[in-house]
């Protein structure tokens, strides 16, 4: 079952209680400007899961995945606490994203319930530029339909 855009709220809602993420800066769906600081959620293709009912039919399967990616732009250059600086930011949050599941603490989601909220991939410069880059990490929702 793919992911509806209000999971992309949801989801997006749900990473803004992250207190490593800043308030003062922008937090938008599936578009991230040349300017720093801002964050970004983006859905990525993920697999729809099916099996084979007793009358030989493919039908969704009741737990899926969603994968999508969080991404930032940050100030970036020769500066390097300030690259350390922004790998730290994606440690604290990946920690974060840890501890919410440890705690069962995870968004809402429309049409079933989310069982898990993980970050598959570790942070990195996706677009390096002069003066800032695009740092993200890919995030893999498990969830259970109604």
């Amino acid at each position: 079952m793919p992911v509806s855009n209000n999971n992309e709220q949801h989801l997006r809602k749900w990473l803004m209680g992250c207190p490593e993420l800043s308030n003062k800066n922008r937090f938008r769906v599936d578009y991230l400007s040349e300017k720093p600081t801002e964050y970004a959620i983006f859905a990525q293709p993920s697999t729809i899961a099916y099996t084979e009912n007793v009358l030989g039919e493919m039908v969704p399967r009741q737990k899926q995945v969603q994968n999508f990616v969080f991404a930032t732009k940050d100030v970036y250059g020769a500066d390097e606490r300030q690259n350390l600086s922004n790998y730290q930011f994606y440690q604290d949050v990946i920690a974060w994203m840890q501890n919410q599941n440890a705690q069962r603490n995870l968004p809402d989601w429309e049409g079933g319930t989310v069982e898990s909220v993980v970050p598959t991939l570790t942070q990195y410069v996706s677009a390096p530029g002069t003066d800032s880059a695009k740092y993200q990490i890919q995030i893999q929702v498990t969830y259970k339909t109604n």
